[in-house]
């Protein structure tokens, strides 16, 4: 997988094209699906006969979190190409070496950046003579001092050219809870039989699958379909159904969705199979989906999509009716002797009935306005200075309903007495409510005892004194200008 898909299926492919629909379109990401932890990755190659080949990646992701690693060792090992393809390291400026069949890399640390760390890049070419059909392997090992060894092995396959076309994007209208069919077609547009076609959606977050299919595998956030037909040369096929989606209850209302249906051949398509089967997918028992087909003599070995195209087909979903998140500032009470630090947690809670949703902005920001007389000793990541206060802000998304971000601040005590502040959540989106965008951080409070620390409770609602009013929507406005200029911090996800 290069860069390029891995951020589209980071987005979950769709939200790319719709995100430029509008500002209430709904980002199909549901970070609960997508695998956890740093992955290494390195994608299986299709080559043609006598070509110059293609440059793959060796890289590390991890869809949630940006991460270090220490005392890396990268070991790839090439030497099951042997009769297929020859492997090279395609820049002389990599911190890699190669010796025969081996390549090592080393780095004393290796940090990603908007949650993706780039190894090196190979350029694999087929050996002069290989046939349709040839096939071997290359496998990467990763160790490090922080972590468990890393291992990936990809295929690497001489294959024949064909032509993939997809069909029209679909535009169709929905409410919350509908169910919708997409009529998905494909087209040959080469002069080779194509024998087999595969086919690849996601459908986390937004949509569930309301019939599953024989010839499908169903994973945790995305399906892989395989079709054992042969499409004719300058045909289109459809399917032998329109597939169905529903679109989930929680999706926002009034807003944009939308899906995309990936087909490929069944060598091109190994990356997204490996990516399903990760999440122990489970095969449909709906009966078979088919394409409507005319039946002509198969070709006998895999084939490679060599179009230009995208062979994406898109459904964009005019999401109709109202259906709002109820997004709300979560605060609460603390008590410390004066002179004494206490952790002082702030937060957003989305509390229904739609999901929380930013594309180019966060979910939601917080501004925080610390009580009078308390000094803030730590700043949690993702909370950064802004005025007189702090500013917070969500990279979850979508906040799932009951789902909650918070933050610790660290809070020394300087006066006795009952000290004030004051947490209000600004969402991307329009809210169900708003009297509950203000909470109260009170340290101290009149009657409680002091020297401990308590939980925060659920919004404690109002705005207290002179903390609140233009200066803390200034510090909502700082903290959305920061969101666009920097990267994606870590915050605490409370399920």
């Amino acid at each position: 997988m290069n860069r390029e898909r891995l951020l589209r299926a980071a987005a979950w492919l769709g939200a790319c094209g719709i995100g430029l629909l509008g500002a209430n379109a709904v980002p199909p990401v549901s970070a609960a699906a997508l695998p956890t932890g740093t992955q290494l990755e390195f994608d299986h190659t299709a080559l043609l006969p006598e070509s110059s080949g293609k440059v793959q990646s060796v890289y590390l992701y991890n869809y949630d979190n940006d991460f270090t690693l220490d005392d890396v060792k990268v070991t790839i090992e090439t030497a099951g190409l042997a009769g297929v393809a020859t492997a090279k390291l395609e820049f002389d400026f990599d911190p890699c070496e190669q010796a025969g069949t081996t390549i090592t890399c080393t780095f004393d640390s290796l940090a990603s950046e908007n949650l993706f760390a780039g190894i090196t890049h190979l350029r694999i070419r087929p050996e002069a003579g290989a046939k349709v059909g040839a096939e071997g392997e290359v496998s990467v090992k990763l160790t490090s001092r922080d972590r468990a060894p890393m291992v990936k092995t990809s295929k690497v396959t001489v294959s024949e050219a064909v032509a993939l076309e997809v069909g029209p994007i679909i535009t169709k209208k929905a409410k919350p809870g509908d169910t919708f069919t997409n009529p998905i077609s494909v087209r040959n547009d080469g002069d080779n039989a194509i024998t087999g076609v595969d086919l690849f959606f996601f459908y986390e977050a937004m949509f569930t699958v309301p019939k599953r299919y024989d010839n499908c595998e169903y994973g945790s956030f995305a399906a892989y379909c395989h079709f054992d037909a042969t499409l004719d040369p300058h045909q289109e096929y459809v399917l032998s159904e329109d597939l169905p989606l529903r679109l989930r209850p929680e999706v926002p209302a009034p807003g944009v969705a939308g899906a995309t249906f990936d087909w490929s051949t069944p060598v091109d398509g190994r990356d997204h199979l490996d990516m399903v089967r990760a999440t122990n997918p489970v095969r449909g028992t709906q009966g078979t989906l088919r394409l409507v087909r005319k039946p002509v003599a198969r070709a006998s070995g895999p084939q490679t999509d060599t179009s230009y195209g995208s062979n994406s087909q898109s459904v964009i979903l005019t999401v109709e009716g109202t259906n709002r998140s109820d997004v709300s500032a979560v605060a609460g009470r603390v008590s410390a002797a004066v002179g004494a630090t206490v952790t002082a947690r702030i937060g957003v809670k989305n509390l229904g009935p739609a999901y929380a949703s930013g594309l180019t902005k966060p979910a939601a920001v917080v501004a925080f306005a610390p009580p009078p007389h308390t000094t803030v000793t730590s700043v949690p990541a993702g909370c950064a200075k802004a005025g007189l206060g702090y500013t917070c802000e969500t990279a979850v998304h979508p906040l799932a309903v009951n789902g909650a971000v918070t933050w610790d601040f660290g809070l020394r005590v300087d006066a006795a007495g009952e000290l004030v502040g004051s947490v209000l959540v600004k969402p991307s989106n329009p809210d169900a409510r708003s009297d509950n965008d203000v909470a109260k951080l009170v340290v101290n409070p009149a009657g409680g005892a002091g020297g401990g620390e308590e939980e925060p409770t659920l919004p404690i609602t109002g705005v207290s004194g002179p903390v609140l009013g233009g200066a803390a929507l200034a510090l909502l406005a700082v903290g959305t200008v920061m969101y666009l200029v920097a990267r994606r911090r870590r915050t605490r996800f409370v399920p």
